[in-house]
């Protein structure tokens, strides 16, 4: 067997045609600033080539790129990879116990050991499917398995006759992408004009427009499209919270007390107890109860297995979720360490994991096990390589190899490879000096004053496992929420004030859902103008969004292009520069790849040819500004195209555009290209571009900044920039609440407030509130040894 990984001449996106060699059955460690080029190594070059290698050796047959993005690459195993922008999961209905499919396991167990009340047998046989609410036998007849009822206020959307199409369906229902499309069908199909007012329409017509026109178009109706929309979960986020609460009511199911399930997983019980109250126990309380209770229990084998996967999930700091949490709510680092639970149970040897800081979401205390669990991966065979900028992960690991130096264009070089005491001794690394303490992330020695007649309130919080608190969040300074993995730390922000401030704010949060929790209070908003819910959602799910679409900077960009001569005289607008409208190449949308199934869930994409891998068609690539085409810009980093619009004697000058583009700089994202596509952002870089957003656009103070883990991603270097420019923001007047686990952020905060002491059932409460000096002096506190 090859003692090394050998990779030769590596020149994907940024990388600089390096040679690198990696240990086989070791832990190798990834690491540089952000935009150095280590997901192009890690996953881009090392997990591609072998999923490649994987597929040709099961026969599958597909097209080979043109362009190799690497000489050789020799010694390599299968790759087993899990990386944060592409774990991000869409199935409403998809929770933690069918992902692990505990949730199958204990349905088995209830159908072959489980007591059924006598008033509710009619003598069929108990069968797996009747305790999974996703089968026709075993969800609700009423809800469907969904657990709530959906309805429409048909008289609020169609009350006025005046209203247009587009006014209703484009502005108001918010029809956008292939629901505007298939809207467009309908009316050419009908004879209808989307600037025809509702009164204008035929009984037949507006019957078609309501329900659907069955089958005459691919237009399924305005009902049926909001109610699949909120049902599935097919209408998301923003648009899904607006529609909902202006035209929808969603109750939750009485026959079923919103468990989805039907009468028989209803009303039968092993040991007292149903399959809804195992499936909504904590993962550690759960892992108790059978533990305890097994030797009294049937199915002794089945508890055992179940048992052992429930004890992985818990070593892998999950103890605090449940069978029934829904995976879509789920973080990236949860989801994470969830896929590294199944690579521990299923005890593979001699394969290469590879992951995307695995230590995401974990507290201090809880990054050790982690460690160990992974290291015990590497001591069964294993070959570990990580992407990672945690100090205590890189002190563990066997070989670091340095990326860098800088981002983008001045990245993508080998810095190191070696030991991590070798490592330290590197002076051409951007990352060395703060592990040998040789620079210091800036850590605050004096803090605001903190103002108790200007606090924001929130009482009755009880969401989860919060224990009915009372909490006072100082405004005008920087206060981090600190606790371990489920201490409630979400579920009293983002659960709880959040949803309470949209019902009484103008909030700019374009990912959340309208969720109002009648039962918390919140006071003291007369003290904030605006807020801003900044989480680490994707800016977008069209793959043709990217940066520069989100920020607003390629509406300029593409008036920019009709504006030139050219352009004017061939009588080309802005449209023509835009991947979702005419500009788009024909063949794969705007995509710039053809994509293909080659079987077991795997795709490969190839450069579409008629466009080249441009995206846009030939007349759109034939116009340019200071000798780049539209595609050409969109390539450059947010560095690059600071440059070239930014210098005042060229006709691509924009002051607006550098505003928008030096804010972002400014957030650590120099280095991420205008046009890269939204799937591959990670969570964190989504959460600085939003960030950035607001920050372009907002002046002023008594602003609101919620943020949730925002150094995710971030190398020492790059989370200096962000720090600094939070404490500029609250320097200004304005309020920042920050869920954080890093102890250096949280040291950088005027207060704390901790939640704790452990996770779940063990969680819930207020350990220690005050200034970071005040809780390293705090015996309760736990992270108060961790702070600087």
């Amino acid at each position: 067997m090859n003692e090394y990984i050998e990779i030769k001449g590596a020149r994907i996106h940024n990388l600089k045609n390096i040679d690198l060699r990696i240990p086989r059955g070791r832990l190798t460690v990834i690491t540089g600033v952000s935009g150095s080029g280590k997901s192009s190594l890690a996953f881009d070059t090392l997990y591609e080539e072998g999923k490649r290698r994987y597929l040709m050796f099961s026969g599958t047959q597909f097209m080979v790129d043109a362009a190799p993005t690497f000489d050789q690459i020799t010694g390599l195993a299968p790759t087993v990879a899990v990386e944060q922008r592409i774990i991000r999961q869409s199935n409403p209905r998809s929770t933690v116990g069918t992902r692990t499919k505990i949730g199958n396991m204990l349905a088995v167990l209830f159908a072959t050991y489980g007591r059924r009340d006598p008033s509710y047998d009619d003598g069929l046989p108990l069968s797996m499917d009747m305790f999974q609410r996703n089968s026709p036998k075993g969800m609700c007849v009423k809800c469907l398995g969904n657990g709530n009822l959906y309805s429409i206020d048909e008289d609020k959307i169609f009350s006025d006759g005046k209203t247009q199409l587009k006014d209703l369906l484009v502005e108001r229902l918010l029809y956008r992408g292939g629901a505007r499309k298939r809207l467009d069908e309908f009316c050419a199909y009908h004879g209808l004009t989307v600037a025809q007012p509702l009164h204008t329409l035929s009984d037949e017509q507006l019957l078609a427009l309501k329900y659907g026109d069955r089958g005459k178009t691919s237009f399924q109706g305005v009902i049926p499209w909001l109610l699949n929309g909120f049902k599935c979960g097919e209408i998301s986020g923003r648009q899904n919270g607006i529609l909902s609460e202006a035209y929808g009511k969603k109750e939750r199911c009485t026959k079923c007390e919103g468990t989805g399930l039907g009468e028989h997983a209803m009303h039968t019980t092993i040991a007292g107890k149903t399959i809804t109250t195992l499936e909504n126990m904590y993962i550690k309380d759960l892992n108790d109860f059978l533990t305890k209770e097994k030797s009294g229990l049937p199915g002794m084998t089945l508890i055992n297995e179940m048992i052992l996967k429930l004890d992985c999930m818990v070593d892998v700091g999950l103890h605090h979720l449940s069978l029934s949490r829904p995976v879509p709510t789920l973080s990236g680092g949860e989801i994470q360490r969830l896929f590294l639970a199944s690579f521990i149970i299923a005890q593979m040897d001699s394969i290469i994991f590879i992951f995307d800081e695995p230590t995401i979401g974990l507290h201090e205390i809880e990054k050790a096990n982690l460690i160990q669990i992974i290291q015990n991966l590497v001591h069964r065979g294993n070959t570990v390589i990580a992407v990672e900028h945690d100090e205590n992960f890189m002190r563990a690991a066997d070989y670091i190899i340095d990326l860098g130096p800088d981002a983008g264009f001045y990245g993508g070089q080998r810095i190191f490879q070696g030991s991590f005491d070798d490592f330290m001794t590197c002076e051409l690394s951007r990352t060395a000096p703060y592990l040998a303490d040789q620079r210091k992330l800036p850590v605050k020695t004096t803090y605001s004053k903190i103002n108790p007649a200007k606090m924001l309130t929130i009482e009755n919080a009880c969401l989860h496992n919060l224990r009915n608190l009372k909490v006072q969040i100082p405004l005008g300074v920087m206060v981090g929420i600190a606790g371990v993995s489920g201490s409630g730390k979400s579920s009293l922000i983002s659960g709880t004030l959040v949803p309470k401030l949209k019902e009484l704010l103008t909030i700019a949060d374009e990912d959340e859902e309208t969720v109002f929790l009648s039962d918390a209070r919140v006071s003291g908003i007369e003290y904030i103008k605006k807020c801003f819910v900044i989480d680490q959602k994707p800016i977008g799910r069209s793959r043709t969004s990217c940066p520069a679409t989100y920020t607003g900077i390629f509406d300029r960009i593409r008036n920019m292009f009709a504006s030139t001569s050219d352009s004017i005289e061939r009588g080309y607008g802005a449209g023509l520069f835009s991947l979702n409208s005419e500009g788009g190449c024909r063949q794969c949308k705007g995509d710039r790849v053809i994509r293909y199934h080659v079987g077991f869930g795997n795709y490969i994409e190839q450069n579409c040819d008629a466009c080249g891998g441009t995206g846009f068609i030939d007349e759109a690539m034939e116009i340019t500004i200071e000798g780049k085409n539209i595609r050409q810009i969109l390539e450059m980093s947010v560095s690059e195209a600071i440059a070239f619009f930014g210098n005042e004697e060229s006709a691509a000058y924009d002051k607006n555009i550098c505003h928008i583009l030096l804010t972002l700089e400014r957030v650590g994202l120099g280095y991420i290209k205008l046009g890269q596509q939204t799937p591959t952002i990670s969570g964190g870089e989504s959460q600085r571009i939003k960030l950035a957003k607001e920050l372009g656009k907002q002046s002023g103070k008594d602003r609101l900044y919620i943020l949730d883990e925002p150094t995710t991603g971030l190398s020492f270097s790059d989370s200096e920039k962000l720090i600094k420019l939070m404490l500029e923001l609250t320097g200004h007047g304005n309020s920042i609440i920050v869920t954080e686990h890093d102890p250096v952020v949280l040291s950088n905060c005027d207060y704390i407030i901790e939640l704790g002491p452990g996770g779940g059932s063990d969680g819930g409460f207020i350990i220690a509130t005050g200034t970071p000096e005040q809780l390293k002096r705090n015996e309760k506190s736990i992270i108060g040894r961790y702070l600087r």
